[in-house]
C-alpha cells in the first residue's frame, strides 16, 4: 500500500521492517543522519516513541501510520484511523513542532503513567492480544487488586507540592490516552508546560458512573481530580516498581524526576483535524 501511494511521486521511499524495538530507534536516527524528510512509525504508541527518540531535535519529522491497540498518539495530533487517509496526508506533508517528556534517559509523547495505569500497561505488555477489548481486561482484572502507595510531588514552576495515594496518576503531554479515554482535556503539546492528573479510588459504582466523562472530554467532573500544570516534576514513592512511557512499561525506583523538552520533535499533523 505504501509503495503503491508513492509510486508516481518523486519521493525516495525505503520501507523496513523493523527487529524489535530498538531497531526502531536505530532506523530513525540512521535516517535523520542521512537527511530524509520523514521517519514514517507504522504501528501503536511504542513504535511512534522509539522512532521518535531516534530523530529528537532533528530536522526529520515523524509521521506515523496507526496501526497499534489504542493508538493515542495519532489520535491527538488528528491522524485518521483508516491507512488510506493516513497515508494521503504524507504526500504534501504539514508538520510543526512539539514538547516531549523526559524521564531520565527515556520519553513520552503522549503520557507517563505512575499509578494503577502502570499496572495496567504491565499486564497488557504481557498478554499475547492486542486490542482494545484485552486493554479492558487488563483494567478490570487488576482494579480491585491495585493498592496505591504513597506519593510526595514537587512541581515547579511555583512548588507545588501533594502528598496522598491516588489511584491514577499520570503526567501527561497530550489530552487523550488513546481509543477516546481523555485525561488532561485542556493539555497541549506546545505550552512548554506538562499536566499532572491525578485522581482517588472510586467504588467501581463510580467508575462506572464516571468513566463515561472521561471520553466526553469532561474529565474534570471526576470527584477528587486533580490538574495541576508543572515544566519539572519531582516524585517520591513508597517502593520501586514499573512505570509506563507511552503504553510501555520500564522499572524505576523510588524517585522520579520529570521534565519538559520544548519544542525538540518535529512532527507531522492533520491540519484539518488539530488542535
Amino acid at each position: 500500500m505504501i509503495r503503491k501511494h508513492f509510486g508516481a511521486s518523486n519521493r525516495r521511499v525505503q520501507v523496513i521492517k523493523s527487529r524489535d524495538a530498538l531497531h526502531v530507534r536505530t532506523l530513525a536516527q540512521r535516517a535523520a543522519q542521512d537527511g530524509f524528510e520523514m521517519v514514517v512509525a507504522v504501528g501503536g504508541d511504542g513504535t511512534v516513541n522509539m522512532a521518535a527518540q531516534g530523530i529528537l531535535l532533528s530536522e526529520t519529522a515523524l509521521a506515523v501510520l496507526p496501526t497499534g491497540s489504542g493508538n493515542g498518539y495519532a489520535r491527538n495530533v488528528g491522524i485518521p484511523l483508516r491507512l488510506e487517509k493516513a497515508l494521503a496526508l504524507l504526500k504534501e506533508p504539514y508538520s510543526l513542532q512539539i514538547d516531549v517528556g523526559s524521564v531520565d534517559d527515556r520519553i513520552f509523547l503522549v503520557s507517563c503513567g505512575i499509578g494503577w495505569e502502570a499496572v495496567i500497561a504491565t499486564v497488557f505488555e504481557e498478554s499475547l492480544l492486542r486490542g482494545v477489548l484485552p486493554y479492558a481486561t487488563a483494567a478490570l482484572t487488576t482494579y480491585l487488586q491495585y493498592e496505591p502507595q504513597e506519593i510526595a510531588i514537587e512541581a515547579e514552576p511555583g512548588g507545588w507540592t501533594y502528598r496522598g495515594r491516588p489511584m491514577l496518576f499520570s503526567v501527561t503531554n497530550m489530552r487523550e490516552y488513546g481509543v477516546g479515554v481523555t485525561i488532561a482535556p485542556t493539555a497541549s503539546e506546545r505550552d512548554g508546560l506538562l499536566d499532572i492528573c491525578l485522581i482517588p479510588r472510586h467504588s467501581l459504582l463510580n467508575v462506572a458512573k464516571y468513566t463515561p466523562e472521561m471520553f466526553r472530554q469532561r474529565t474534570a467532573l471526576i470527584p477528587g481530580y486533580v490538574h495541576q500544570l508543572a515544566s519539572q516534576v519531582k516524585i517520591q514513592r513508597a517502593y520501586p516498581g514499573n512505570i509506563h512511557l507511552d503504553g510501555t512499561p520500564f522499572p524505576f525506583g523510588e524517585e522520579i524526576k520529570i521534565h519538559i523538552l520544548p519544542t525538540a520533535l518535529k512532527v507531522v499533523v492533520n491540519p484539518d483535524n488539530y488542535g
